[in-house]
């Protein structure tokens, strides 16, 4: 099958079909997920001097609108199918964003957030422990609390499981889905020094968390985000 068709074409095919816009999931969501992404940022304070780590960023769904928005040298992306991103890039943004922004990739597949060597604002990490085994996403969780600022947050979205769920012993998944129950995220979290919530956020398949150093950083009334007209504060008083 050709890696390239038509948007209207790829909508046709299913999630994890050699295509750049199906490979990363329901090609039917590409835009949707987005905006979804992109707006979140928006509504928990993202700024265009913010550094910001894309963790599994694929063909760019998130990048596309994010990497022209930040200043350069802003974004960067973490793939081991690096296929996806030469796509993105071909398909989605041309490549003189390359040139222009300065975006930084790697190709890791350990799971490490600090493979860059630097600290984020904001770590996005959109359906990756839903694909992911438990050793995998500790590694995730706790990597992303060494590499974020004390400001930082990572947004990652998930799939609840009742307690007692049992997590496969593989480390990775894909296509296939992997429920967590959200004691078990919860105690990760608190294991690494940080703090879970979940959040009111839409997401069309999954549901939406943050976890932070600081309790501080997390809105107070997360309901109402993206409905404000403002960003939320990077600190609550």
């Amino acid at each position: 099958m050709p890696r390239h068709l038509s948007p209207e074409e790829a909508e046709e095919l299913k999630p994890g079909s050699d295509n750049y816009r199906a490979y990363v999931g329901p090609p039917r969501r590409f835009g949707l997920l987005t905006l979804s992404q992109m707006s979140l940022l928006a509504a928990l304070g993202l700024e265009e001097t913010d550094y910001v780590l894309d963790f599994g960023c694929g063909s760019l769904r998130l990048g596309r609108s994010l990497i022209p928005f930040l200043r350069e040298g802003r974004y960067f992306g973490v793939d081991p199918n690096l296929w996806l991103i030469d796509d993105g890039f071909k398909y989605e943004t041309g490549e003189d964003l390359k040139a222009l922004k300065s975006p930084q990739f790697s190709g890791s597949d350990a799971f490490d957030c600090t493979v860059f060597d630097r600290e984020f604002d904001f770590i996005m990490a959109q359906s990756i422990i839903t694909h992911a085994g438990a050793d995998n996403t500790r590694k995730l969780i706790e990597s992303a609390g060494r590499a974020m600022k004390q400001d930082g947050i990572l947004m990652l979205s998930y799939l609840k499981g009742e307690a007692g769920t049992p997590l496969p012993e593989e480390p990775w998944t894909y296509p296939f889905n992997v429920p967590y129950p959200e004691s078990w995220l919860q105690q990760t979290c608190a294991d690494a020094g940080l703090v879970w919530r979940e959040l009111d956020w839409h997401h069309a398949g999954a549901t939406w968390a943050a976890v932070v150093r600081d309790e501080r950083r997390l809105p107070l009334n997360d309901h109402k985000l993206g409905y404000r007209g403002v960003a939320a504060p990077r600190w609550r008083a």
